[in-house]
C-alpha cells in the first residue's frame, strides 16, 4: 500500500513530497523510490487528527508524515482512535457534550469545590489558621483601621455582653475576641477573621447605640462566621476553583485568563452568599436560645440599610444584576427571613 504525502525531517519545517509504503510489519518513507527512513509499525506514534484533518505519524527520530488525503486513515489505526473520530462527527456527541460540559462545572464549581474546601480546613492545624488570621489583621489594620474613640465604659460594657454570650454559648474566650476600632473605609460594619478575632467599628456602635440588642444580633453572626470557619473555607474554595478551572481550561493568559476569572469571581460570590445565610442562621438560632428575639437582627439589617441608602440616595435603584453580584444576600431578603 502506497501513501502520498509531505515527511518533515527532526526539528524542521521543512517538507519533501513522499510514499510511505505499508507493510505488514514496517512503513518505508521513499523519495523517487529512495528510501529515506524505515520504521516499525510497532514503533509509531500516531497523532489521530480531527474529522477533516489528515492522521499524522511520528517516529521515533522526532521525524513526522502527513498524508495529502486528509479522509486517508491507517490500517492500523486503533480502535480508541477510530471512536474519538466516529464521536467528533456525530451531532448528538456534540449536542451531549454542549449540555453536559456546563453541568460538569457547575458540579465541580458548587458542589465538588466547597465539600473539597470542608474536608481540608478539617486537616489544616491551628497554627496554620491563626497564622492566616493574624496576617490578615495586620495588612486590615495597616490599611483601613484607626484607634477607636469610643470612651472605655462603653467599650466595656459591649466587652462584658460579648463574654457573657460566649460563656452561656460555651465558647472559649481565648479564642472568640471583641476588638475595637475606628474605620472610615468600612464605616459602621463589623468582621470576623479566621483565628477567632471579631472587629467592631465605632461607627456601627453609634449606629446601634440606642438598640444593644441588635449589636448582640450582629456579634452573633460574626461568631457564626468563626464556628462554621467561612474565612478559611473561602479562601480554600477560592484555592480549588482556580485549580479546576486551570485543569479544564489549561494555561490561564490573555483573554482566557480574563474570562475564567470572571467565572471564579461568580462562583465566589456564591459562596459568600451561601455562608452569609448560614451566619444569619446561626444568629437567629442563638438570639431565640439567648432568650432574645429574631426581630433584633432584622432591626439591625433595616438599621444599617437605611444607613447607607441615607448616605447613598442613587444607589437605591440598584438592579437586579447588581443584587446578584453583591456578597451577601440582599437586605430585604434577610430581614424578611428574621421576622418570620
Amino acid at each position: 500500500m502506497h501513501v502520498k504525502g509531505h515527511y518533515f525531517p527532526k526539528a524542521s519545517s521543512n517538507y519533501q513530497e513522499c510514499v510511505a509504503s505499508i507493510s505488514d510489519t514496517h512503513i518505508d518513507i521513499k523519495h523517487d523510490e529512495y528510501i529515506i527512513t524505515r520504521h516499525a509499525i510497532t514503533e509509531l506514534n500516531l497523532n489521530s487528527g480531527m474529522a477533516g484533518l489528515a492522521d499524522e505519524l511520528s517516529f521515533t527520530d522526532g521525524s513526522r508524515f502527513i498524508p495529502l488525503d486528509v479522509n486517508y486513515r491507517w490500517p492500523f489505526k486503533s480502535n480508541n482512535h477510530q471512536i474519538m473520530e466516529r464521536l467528533e462527527k456525530s451531532k448528538w456527541a456534540i449536542l451531549a457534550a454542549v449540555i453536559l460540559t456546563p453541568m460538569f462545572m457547575w458540579l465541580a464549581l458548587y458542589k465538588a469545590v466547597p465539600a473539597i474546601a470542608v474536608y481540608s480546613i478539617d486537616t489544616l492545624p491551628h497554627n496554620v489558621i491563626n497564622q492566616m488570621g493574624e496576617q490578615s489583621f495586620t495588612v486590615i489594620k495597616k490599611l483601613a483601621l484607626d484607634d477607636s474613640e469610643l470612651p472605655v465604659e462603653q467599650q466595656t460594657k459591649i466587652q462584658q455582653h460579648f463574654n457573657t454570650m460566649l460563656e452561656q454559648l460555651s465558647l472559649d474566650k481565648s479564642i472568640y475576641r471583641l476588638s475595637f476600632y475606628k474605620s472610615e473605609h468600612f464605616g459602621a460594619n463589623a468582621f470576623a477573621l479566621p483565628h477567632g478575632r471579631i472587629v467592631i467599628t465605632d461607627e456601627l456602635v453609634n449606629l446601634l447605640v440606642d438598640q444593644p440588642n441588635a449589636l448582640k444580633a450582629v456579634l452573633l453572626h460574626e461568631i457564626g462566621h468563626i464556628v462554621h470557619q467561612h474565612s478559611v473555607r473561602i479562601t480554600a474554595q477560592s484555592a480549588a476553583s482556580t485549580i479546576v478551572l486551570a485543569v479544564i481550561f489549561g494555561d490561564l493568559e490573555g483573554i482566557a485568563e480574563v474570562a475564567l476569572g470572571t467565572g471564579a469571581s461568580f462562583a465566589q460570590q456564591g459562596f459568600s452568599r451561601d455562608m452569609e445565610r448560614e451566619a444569619d442562621s446561626f444568629a437567629l438560632t442563638q438570639l431565640e436560645y439567648l432568650g432574645y428575639s429574631s426581630n433584633d437582627f432584622a432591626d439591625a439589617i433595616e438599621t444599617l440599610q437605611y444607613s447607607h441608602t441615607s448616605e447613598n440616595e442613587h444607589l437605591k435603584k440598584v438592579n437586579n444584576l447588581l443584587e446578584y453580584l453583591s456578597s451577601h444576600p440582599s437586605a430585604q431578603e434577610r430581614i424578611d427571613n428574621a421576622r418570620e
